[in-house]
C-alpha cells in the first residue's frame, strides 16, 4: 500500500528573540504525524558576534534542516539591504530544492523582507505571525505591512491586529486571533530557581536585579544611538547601589556598533553589581523575567512577555510606539532625568499593587494548540492568488 505523501511545513528562524517565542510551535509541528516539519536557520543565528545562538536550537534537541547564511556585515542600512539581498538570492535556491507546501515567518526583521519575496514569486503560502501590529519608530513597521500583504494566513496576537490586517486588504477567513505564540513557554514550562540561574550565568545576585535590553534607534529624539544609551547609562548609574542590573546584547541593527562598546564598558566598571551577555537564551531569559525586579530599556519583550509575570517594564524611547501594551509599561523619554523617575515608579508599592491582576492583551498561553488546529484543518494545496478586500 502506497504510503500517503506528508504536507511539508518549513520555518524559518532568524534570531534569539523569535526562536524563543516560536520554540514550542517548533517542537510541536517536529513531532506532528501528519506534517513533514522542515526547519531553516539564518540570519543572526549564525553570528558569532550575537552569541551564535544555533547552538541553543542544538542544545535543544531540535532537528534543523537547512542552514542558510546570508548576513552582509554592518549595521548600515547598505548591510541590512545587502542581507535581505542575499536572503532572497539564497532562499530561492532553497525553496528550489525544498519545495515547502507552507512558509511559517514571524515579525518584522528586514532579513524577512527577502525570504517572503522570494517564496511569493515562487508561489510558496506564507504563514505571517505578528502581522497587524505596530512600531512607528522602526523600519521593522513597513516590513512588517509589506509582509502581510504576501502571505496568505495570518496568525494575530489580539482583536486590534487583527482589525489593522483587515484594514491592509486581507480576507477575514485567512486572519487568526491566537494570541502570542512565545506566552506557551510561560505557562507550559518550568523555569529556574533563584540558585539555579545564578549558577547558569555565573554571577552572584545578592541584589534585587533589572534586565536592561536597548536596541539601537538611528535617531530617536533628535539622538543617535550613542548618545541614547549614553542617556540610560547615566540614569543606571544610581541604581548599581541597590540593584545588580543583567544586560543582554543589541540586535545588529543600525547603530549596534555604537552601543555595544558603552555597554561592555559599563559593565566593566560596575563588575561588581552588572554582567552583560550576548545571549541568555529563550528558557533563561524567560526565567530572569520572573526573578527580576523589572525591565528597562526598548525591547518588545516589556510589553510581550513581562506582564504575564506582572514585571514593570520601563519602556525608553520611541521603538515602540503605537505597539499594543499592559497596564505594566511606563513610557519615558530619552532623558536620564525622566528615565529615573520611571525607575522609581516601577520600584513603587502603588504602582506594583495596581498592576496585580492585569491580563496580558497578548493572550495567555493556549496559542500553539490554535495553530496546529488551523493547519490541520486546512484545505491543501494552499492558493497563492489573493484578493484584495476593499474596507466597507
Amino acid at each position: 500500500m502506497a504510503s500517503v505523501k506528508k504536507t511539508k511545513i518549513g520555518l524559518v528562524t532568524t534570531s534569539r528573540s523569535e526562536f524563543g517565542l516560536l520554540s514550542m510551535l517548533i517542537k510541536t509541528l517536529a513531532n506532528h504525524t501528519m506534517f513533514n516539519f522542515e526547519l531553516y536557520v539564518t540570519g543572526n543565528h549564525l553570528c558569532v558576534e550575537q552569541g551564535l545562538t544555533i547552538n541553543e536550537i542544538i542544545e535543544n534537541n531540535i532537528a534543523i534542516t537547512a542552514t542558510v547564511e546570508i548576513m552582509h556585515r554592518g549595521d548600515s542600512g547598505f548591510a541590512k539591504a545587502k542581507t535581505s539581498a542575499n536572503a532572497m538570492s539564497k532562499f530561492c535556491d532553497l525553496f528550489i530544492d525544498k519545495r515547502p507546501d507552507l512558509l511559517i515567518i514571524m515579525g518584522d526583521r528586514y532579513e524577512l523582507l527577502g525570504i517572503a519575496s522570494a517564496a511569493a514569486l515562487m508561489s510558496v503560502p506564507i504563514a505571517h505571525f505578528s502581522g497587524g501590529e505596530i512600531t512607528q519608530g522602526v523600519i521593522d513597521d513597513t516590513i512588517r505591512h509589506a509582509i502581510t500583504k504576501m502571505s496568505q494566513l495570518h496568525f494575530v496576537s489580539n482583536i486590534e491586529h487583527y482589525d489593522r490586517v483587515l484594514q491592509l486588504g486581507e480576507m477575514q477567513e485567512t486572519i487568526f486571533t491566537v494570541g502570542e505564540p512565545g506566552l506557551d513557554n510561560i505557562f507550559n514550562q518550568p523555569f529556574m530557581s533563584i540558585a539555579e540561574f545564578q549558577s547558569s550565568i555565573n554571577f552572584t545576585l545578592d541584589k534585587p536585579f533589572c534586565i536592561l535590553t536597548f536596541h539601537p534607534v538611528p535617531l530617536d529624539q533628535g539622538l543617535k544611538p550613542e548618545k541614547q544609551i549614553k542617556q540610560v547609562l547615566i540614569a543606571l548609574q544610581s541604581l548599581v547601589k541597590s540593584h545588580s542590573i543583567i544586560i543582554t546584547a543589541p540586535n545588529s541593527d543600525e547603530g549596534a556598533d555604537e552601543i555595544l562598546p558603552l555597554l561592555t564598558k559599563f559593565a566593566e566598571q560596575y563588575k561588581d553589581s552588572v554582567v552583560f551577555f550576548k545571549s541568555l537564551g529563550f528558557k533563561r531569559y524567560l526565567s530572569a523575567l520572573k526573578l527580576c525586579d523589572f525591565v528597562i530599556g526598548n525591547s518588545s519583550s516589556g510589553l510581550i512577555e513581562a506582564p504575564s509575570f506582572n514585571k514593570p517594564a520601563v519602556n525608553i524611547g520611541s521603538r515602540q510606539q503605537g505597539r499594543l501594551r499592559g497596564a505594566n509599561v511606563i513610557d519615558t523619554t530619552i532623558e536620564s532625568s525622566n528615565i529615573e523617575k520611571a525607575i522609581g515608579k516601577a520600584q513603587s508599592s502603588v504602582f506594583r499593587h495596581y498592576i496585580k491582576g492585569f491580563e496580558n492583551p497578548y493572550g495567555s498561553g493556549n496559542t500553539v494548540k490554535q495553530v496546529v488546529e488551523v493547519l490541520e484543518n486546512l484545505t491543501w494545496p494552499i492558493e497563492c492568488r489573493k484578493k484584495f478586500v476593499d474596507i466597507g
